[in-house]
């Protein structure tokens, strides 16, 4: 039970996070648009690299700052350019009088084709998705045995599955206070607020790592 609530614990810690992957889940959600296939991959991805880091090479990556030092590079890029776009897509809501479709459909995947792509691409082309799951997921899991890691793991994928259907769902409830384009902008400025909080603690955790290296 000990190993189950620390799997669980440190899921609600990595999960729960308005990062790219929950921003666009939350959009989708508010926009009542695929939601249902959008939270389908999203558990699935983090079934399939979750379980491939616990059970798999994550604790041999999490021991290698070069590949920590790589891959925090390449997602303090990523977290720039996510940051960027939402300040951008803030300018634009707040000159609009009305949400029109082309303004809408920039962030919000309007085809169940487009919502499984954008889905993928912001959890699978995102380095801090492996931040989490190899370096951070694969360092704690590999202290525990074969029998432990397996209600670890659970305890990780419990909280997925609570965290994506509970946004995915609950989010409707503020559906109608988004029918304005100044809620849509504040949105989008609170998500690149905290990209660039993300930025600034994986910029301070590679400058350390360089130091070390």
């Amino acid at each position: 039970m000990n190993v189950f609530l620390q799997g669980a614990l440190l899921g609600i810690s990595l999960i729960v996070v308005i990062g790219a992957q929950n921003a666009f889940v939350l959009r989708q959600a508010l926009a009542r648009r695929h939601i249902f296939s959008v939270i389908c991959v999203c558990l699935v991805c983090d079934i399939v690299v979750m379980g491939f880091s616990v059970f798999g090479i994550g604790g041999a990556i999490s021991q290698g700052s070069v590949w920590f030092f790589l891959l925090g590079v390449c997602g303090l890029g990523f977290l720039l350019y996510y940051a960027a776009s939402s300040f951008m897509m803030a300018y634009t809501l707040l000159r609009a009088h009305k949400l029109h479709q082309d303004i809408e459909s920039k962030n919000i995947a309007t085809t169940r084709a487009k919502a499984i792509t954008m889905t993928l691409a912001l959890t699978l082309l995102n380095p801090n998705f492996y931040i989490d799951t190899f370096i951070i997921i694969g360092g704690v899991s590999a202290s525990l045995d074969s029998s432990a890691k397996g209600v670890f793991f659970l305890g990780l994928i419990g909280v997925s599955f609570v965290w994506y259907f509970g946004v995915g769902y609950g989010a409707r409830v503020f559906s109608s206070f988004f029918q304005s384009p100044r809620a849509w902008a504040a949105l989008e400025c609170f998500t690149g607020c905290i990209m660039c909080a993300l930025c600034y603690g994986l910029g301070t955790m590679l400058y350390a790592t360089y130091m070390e290296m």
